[in-house]
């Protein structure tokens, strides 16, 4: 029980910086509630600064910034798959981040401020018509103003979660079984 609450805690205070070829794994992570920093513009020095500055987790798919991440004694994580489920899996294995969106943690995927939940009122002139009469419940960007609903989109970020999930549950049953074989 413990251990589950300080792992909690830990998926919390988890902050990343991400590479400019992860910008997909960024947004996940904000939707996700993690305060991840990313930019098309990041140059690896800036990266390492602010892993090192800031206390970030640095993924990246870049094999010689991840050494040269580690080198410095830096939290790193080589970033190899292809598709968005495999590289949450890739980052869930070494950190214990949460596959499941905690609506009262998740951050704009745009600018990685923290949503607020809004009135549905106060996003009448701000979404389509159709989406205000069909949805109840909006958060909106304090920052950059992007409002986010559970919109169709939803189904799908849904299934990818529960595939990873499903993919760390089979990663910790073989650790499990290997342990037992010995």
């Amino acid at each position: 029980m413990k251990e589950d609450a300080k792992m909690n805690r830990e998926s919390v205070e988890l902050k990343f910086v991400v590479d400019t070829m992860l910008g997909d794994l960024a947004r996940w992570l904000r939707i996700l509630g993690y305060d991840t920093k990313y930019s098309r513009s990041y140059e690896d020095w800036q990266l390492l600064r602010i892993a090192e500055n800031e206390n970030r987790v640095l993924l990246t798919r870049d094999r010689g910034l991840y050494w040269r991440a580690r080198r410095k004694g830096l939290q790193a994580v080589l970033v190899t798959s292809d598709d968005i489920a495999g590289r949450l899996y890739e980052v869930s294995k070494k950190y214990p981040i949460r596959l499941y969106v905690d609506f009262t943690l998740t951050r704009c995927s745009i600018c990685n401020t923290p949503l607020i939940k809004v009135n549905k009122e106060e996003v009448k002139d701000n979404v389509p018509r159709p989406v205000y009469e069909k949805y109840h419940d909006f958060w909106i960007c304090p920052r950059c103003g992007k409002v986010y609903w559970r919109g169709s989109h939803w189904i799908k970020i849904e299934e990818i979660l529960s595939q990873v999930r499903g993919m760390i549950n089979e990663w910790k049953r073989a650790r499990t079984s290997k342990r037992v074989k010995l």
